[in-house]
């Protein structure tokens, strides 16, 4: 939803770029304005913790520059660059409980002291012109209006009347029960009740960032980094997957053959056909076809195990013989036997 709803035009939420999905733009109040009607009367509903210096300033050029009649409503806070941009009404009304704050302007910077020291005097010009704009509209002298910033400094309806900021003021006092998110927690002298909703919110966390979507609610197209990612998260997931699903079809495949009677009297033999890839189907049918020549000397019962034995240790010369039993074949006659026998 816009901020311009209803004639009036809603700065509820930090200034800028939202950091919670909730807030304004100057580039979204200049289209307000520009939808509104340059020459008409508009009334801005505020609802702001501040947020970023120069987005509170362009804002407050904007509404400068509007020809009809600017007047601010502070349904519960303006502070910080939303009490910059209030500077720019012709009246600012405080609603009942509402409240206002002013202060210097800050940042982050890191580096050597020459470059702190750089920082510091942009941050002193740029709170010297806020003061100018705070002292504008109040009546006060730049500099008083400077000290109440460096002293950041929190007001009432009736506080902000006193000192300036504020044109009038509804009487009475409510509890703040709500606000638009902010981390209050930034600042040093956020009202403690504006400190524990902030942090039982965790608006002092920045927030989880959601995949940004196109208008028509769709997720927008990935980069070619989160791409690649994701198809190594896939490999990853279908290598553990396949292993898994090969374990279990292998002790499937390994249940039913061994029930075979084949297998139960050549487990070894049935191992390696499985081992081989070889699926239930085609290791029964090679079972079925072997034939009796094919079963190992344990599977014939008409065999005489002992004599077996003894046989196969003379033809070895192990039973103290003074040579190896000489084969009654030679490989020509084995070749050919076998030969004649795959035909038949």
């Amino acid at each position: 939803m816009g901020i311009y709803r209803d004639g009036q035009i809603f700065m509820y939420g930090f200034v800028g770029d939202d950091w919670w999905g909730e807030g304004f733009t100057a580039m979204q109040v200049t289209e307000a304005l520009a939808e509104h009607g340059r020459e008409n009367d508009v009334t801005i509903r505020m609802d702001s913790g501040g947020g970023y210096a120069f987005s509170g300033l362009n804002i407050y050029n904007a509404l400068k520059a509007h020809e009809g009649k600017v007047t601010v409503q502070v349904d519960a806070l303006s502070a910080s660059a939303a009490s910059l941009i209030a500077m720019a009404a012709d009246e600012v009304l405080m609603k009942q409980g509402a409240m206002m704050m002013i202060h210097d302007p800050s940042s982050c910077v890191c580096g050597t002291t020459k470059k702190i020291e750089q920082e510091a005097k942009v941050l002193n010009m740029q709170a010297g012109e806020f003061a100018k704009i705070y002292a504008s509209f109040s009546g006060k002298t730049a500099d008083d209006a400077r000290e109440l910033m460096k002293a950041e400094t929190w007001m009432t309806g009736e506080d902000a009347v006193s000192h300036g900021f504020a044109t009038s003021h509804e009487a009475g006092m409510q509890p703040v029960m709500s606000c638009m998110p902010f981390n209050f927690t930034m600042y040093t002298k956020a009202p403690n009740e504006l400190v524990t909703i902030a942090r039982s919110n965790k608006w002092d966390k920045e927030p989880e960032q959601t995949p940004p979507t196109q208008e028509d609610g769709t997720q927008m197209a990935k980069t070619d980094e989160e791409i690649a990612q994701m198809v190594t998260d896939a490999e990853a997931k279908g290598k553990a997957d396949g292993a898994k699903e090969g374990v279990e079809a292998y002790m499937k495949l390994h249940k039913q053959v061994m029930e075979l009677p084949q297998a139960k009297k050549q487990p070894a033999l049935a191992e390696s056909f499985m081992a081989d890839g070889m699926d239930f189907e085609a290791i029964k049918a090679k079972f079925d076809l072997m034939t009796d020549d094919d079963k190992s000397e344990d599977d014939d019962p008409g065999i005489d195990r002992q004599k077996y034995t003894q046989m196969r240790q003379n033809g070895a010369g192990l039973n103290g013989g003074s040579a190896p039993q000489k084969p009654t074949m030679s490989a020509r006659e084995i070749y050919q036997k076998r030969r004649e026998k795959m035909v038949a």
